[in-house]
């Protein structure tokens, strides 16, 4: 069983755990019941899952009762800091330096 302190740790003990049991994000999302595209995102952080989802994770991913209960809290959704993927980050880049103009 995964023991978790914080949010940041519960994602990297859940990427471990899905290499290891060589899952893929859209059989979680099957067993989840939502989309690959929203349980990504519950899974890394950024969406806050019910008991049922949050228990069923937990199983797949053998998380504690702490991971469980932490994938049922309100994230603080985009809080990860810039993002390392050089796409993303020139998007975040675009939207700082462009957004100010169109407000203007």
């Amino acid at each position: 069983v995964i023991m978790v302190k914080s949010r940041e740790e519960l994602t990297n003990k859940i990427m471990i755990a899905k290499v290891e049991k060589g899952l893929t994000w859209a059989q979680v999302a099957n067993a989840v019941g939502q989309s690959k595209e929203w349980t990504t995102a519950a899974c890394l952080g950024q969406m806050q899952m019910t008991k049922e989802q949050a228990e069923i994770v937990g199983k797949l991913f053998d998380l504690s009762e702490e991971g469980i209960a932490w994938l049922q809290t309100v994230p603080y959704k985009g809080s990860a800091g810039l993002p390392h993927d050089p796409l993303l980050y020139r998007l975040n880049e675009v939207i700082l330096i462009v957004c100010k103009c169109f407000r203007l």
